[in-house]
């Protein structure tokens, strides 16, 4: 939940490069490629939706009554910092919920996507 505006995909990724010290690379991708691959919005590449009604309900929501109510989005850096502080306290594997798959693209589903 943000304001438009706040922050975009892109400066998230970045900041998550950034912050893990990760030297990935990241790879803009038409949506209709994506889609065509198989991909599954949202559980295959968690955040992301394509252009659309599910996209525009996701990232375009009136939240000026969660504001209002005194929400407060801090910069999308610090979420990442933090975040990633928590994770590494953890040791080992992130916690998963056992009642459902593991979410995101496997390293063969990426592989092929960016081949084309």
């Amino acid at each position: 939940m943000s304001p438009p505006g706040h922050t975009t995909t892109g400066e998230l990724l970045e900041a998550c490069v950034r912050v893990t010290g990760s030297d990935a690379e990241l790879r803009w991708t038409d949506p209709e490629r994506i889609l065509a691959a198989g991909v599954e919005p949202w559980s295959d590449l968690p955040v992301w939706a394509p252009p659309g009604e599910l996209h525009d309900a996701l990232h375009r929501s009136d939240v000026s009554r969660a504001l209002g109510a005194g929400l407060r989005c801090r910069p999308v850096a610090e979420t990442v910092a933090d975040t990633w502080e928590w994770l590494r306290s953890l040791g080992g594997e992130p916690p998963q919920r056992p009642d459902r798959p593991p979410v995101g693209l496997s390293p063969e589903q990426e592989a092929r996507l960016l081949r084309g």
